[in-house]
């Protein structure tokens, strides 16, 4: 690390929760300054249950907002009502209040064996295919324009009219036992798809922190999924930007994941956020997105370690 004193640099790979509040912070006050970057702090926004004739929960959507745009975190349905048109009625939905609230997109991330065929069928484009899983696992980021979503689609559309389905319900429920059914739900089902992954690969999580002394002046978060990096937050103090801090931030969390078995690294980062430092890291672009607010634009890298 090139500092007229790089003795004084220091990286801990135990800090505290306090510590990388700080981190989060000062990324959060770096994006608060970019167009639309107070945006750009996600937070869990629409939550809509299925609910059968007893009440029960057998399916569900949660989506985040990000800088304007919608981003599905879990669909689910119940096994015994797949097939039936409940998943999409549960992201038009979404996408009917996500409209009304002004967002100009929706996103999702899914795996190749979560059913990526389902998003075509609703509208949605493929903007970024990951192909740096193991065992032939690939990863699809789909994206769709809100602005013609509810266009010619009748309410009869949305409701499945057979008299064995009359009483199911979709409504808007944020309570605790009922994210734990769906949390439950979708990761049991992944078990089932990906459980020989999930053991080969197990996740960890990486926390790094840079410190001059006593002074905390940069660090990055990150966790391993079926073998690959996803690095989700890095941020160096603008005072010390230039000197090759986030390079060697960058280095450590590769080292500590390859050493636990990871394969790949990815991340996902807003064109205020320097996709050029990870290109420059040996990441590769292999998607886009435009669903954002001009001039805003949303780039996914990977790269093999």
């Amino acid at each position: 690390m090139d500092h007229k004193e790089p003795n004084r640099f220091v990286i801990i790979d135990n800090p505290t929760e306090e510590e990388m509040e700080v981190i989060s912070e000062g990324l959060r006050v770096y994006d608060a300054q970019q167009p639309y970057g107070d945006l750009d702090v996600p937070y869990n926004d629409i939550n809509l249950v299925l609910r059968d004739q007893d009440g029960n929960v057998v399916g569900g959507v949660v989506t985040s907002m990000k800088t304007g745009v919608m981003h599905l975190e879990i669909l689910w349905i119940d096994k015994k009502y797949r097939g039936l048109g409940y998943g999409r009625n549960l992201v038009l939905e979404a996408e009917r209040i996500g409209k009304a609230k002004g967002y100009t997109a929706a996103q999702t991330w899914t795996f190749s064996f979560q059913g990526p065929e389902f998003y075509k069928a609703i509208g949605y484009n493929v903007i970024g295919i990951c192909d740096v899983y193991p065992d032939n696992i690939t990863e699809f980021v789909f994206m769709k324009k809100l602005d013609d979503t509810w266009r010619g689609l009748e309410r009869k559309d949305r409701t499945r009219p057979d008299d064995k389905f009359k009483g199911f319900t979709i409504s808007e429920d944020k309570s605790e036992d009922a994210m734990k059914v769906l949390d439950k739900g979708l990761g049991g089902y992944v078990k089932e798809q990906a459980g020989e992954s999930l053991k080969k690969y197990p996740g960890i999580r990486v926390k790094l922190v840079v410190k001059d002394d006593d002074q905390i002046i940069g660090g990055l978060s990150a966790f391993t999924a079926i073998g690959v990096l996803h690095i989700e937050l890095m941020w160096v103090d603008e005072r010390f930007r230039g000197q090759g801090l986030g390079r060697h931030l960058l280095t450590e969390a590769e080292k500590i994941a390859k050493e636990k078995g990871a394969v790949s690294g990815l991340t996902w980062v807003l064109s205020f956020n320097s996709p050029e430092f990870f290109q420059k890291c040996g990441y590769e672009v292999f998607g886009v997105s435009d669903g954002y607010p001009d001039p805003i634009k949303e780039y996914y890298l990977k790269k093999r370690l």
